[in-house]
């Protein structure tokens, strides 16, 4: 049961684990560029407010799609439980205006196409899923924080189902490979 939480918690993670590495207000090919690659993240999340800590361990591969699109693919594991992640990350027209998107299935969610913003080095997202146990509607967000083009901070908080209160899912450092 704590690998159903985690996965429904962490799984949209991948969607969102490409870092935003510029400043500068409109995205350019070069900043696409720096987020191509083989990446390897770690961490620890938690399926509640007072649920244990669990290492995470992740591998994923971003590719230039376009000038203002990323692809990205990859695996995360979890207690030993390992699940796939598939998804993507484009500028929007506007200058600071994101969006993703990903697979419905693992994650519960009710919408599969999530808006961000940029604001400097960090994006961040918002959007709303289906709790894998109580089956309860939440809000999960995801702050993408760039260290520099090696490396990249992916914090993750959600809405308990129980209480309505927000807690830290938790934090999955990343580095080039």
């Amino acid at each position: 049961m704590l690998k159903k939480l985690i996965v429904a918690s962490v799984f949209s993670l991948g969607l969102f684990t490409i870092p935003a590495t510029s400043i500068s207000a409109f995205a350019s090919p070069q900043i696409f560029e720096n987020m191509s690659g083989s990446w390897r993240g770690k961490g620890l999340v938690k399926s509640g407010p007072k649920a244990k800590n669990e290492s995470i361990r992740c591998k994923l591969r971003s590719k230039q799609d376009g000038t203002s699109k990323l692809k990205m693919s990859g695996n995360c594991a979890v207690s030993g439980f390992i699940f796939s992640l598939n998804g993507y990350i484009q500028q929007n027209g506007g200058k600071n205006a994101y969006s993703a998107s990903m697979f419905r299935s693992l994650a519960n969610l009710k919408q599969s196409n999530f808006s961000g913003k940029r604001s400097g080095s960090k994006i961040n997202f918002s959007f709303k899923a289906r709790d894998r146990i109580s089956k309860q509607n939440i809000v999960a967000k995801i702050n993408l924080n760039s260290r520099s083009a090696k490396t990249f901070i992916v914090d993750i908080s959600r809405t308990d189902p129980k209480s309505g209160k927000v807690f830290k899912v938790g934090t999955i450092n990343f580095a080039k490979r």
